[in-house]
């Protein structure tokens, strides 16, 4: 009779551990969900399409097709070192990072 009156709702304290936990998640790795910033993003490709054409101004001399891959091969190989560096040098660090901002939020 008694039990009845005060039983909880089953889900009830695993739902506040799940809140708790998402507002946690949310809460240290909001910064990383973000998008890049378009101004970055802009100079980047803006930068690339100008060294293209300059490349491809000074070779358009031997030829449009031979001008076109000499001229996008340097630009090609600064955003695959950029994909590269990203990937084995600062995502590393980021996590590193994260692990050290959950081990202070668990303690």
């Amino acid at each position: 009779m008694y039990t009845e009156e005060f039983e909880l709702p089953e889900n009830s304290l695993q739902e506040t551990y799940t809140k708790t936990q998402l507002q946690m998640l949310d809460d240290l790795e909001s910064y990383h969900n973000s998008k890049p910033e378009k101004e970055a993003l802009v100079i980047s490709v803006g930068l690339s399409i100008i060294e293209a054409v300059v490349a491809y101004s000074m070779l358009a001399s031997t030829g449009i097709f031979i001008a076109a891959i000499v001229a996008s091969f340097p630009v090609a190989l600064l955003w695959a070192i950029a994909n590269y560096h990203a990937e084995k040098v600062e995502l590393p660090e980021v996590y590193d990072k994260l692990v050290e901002e959950y081990y202070d939020n668990l303690q």
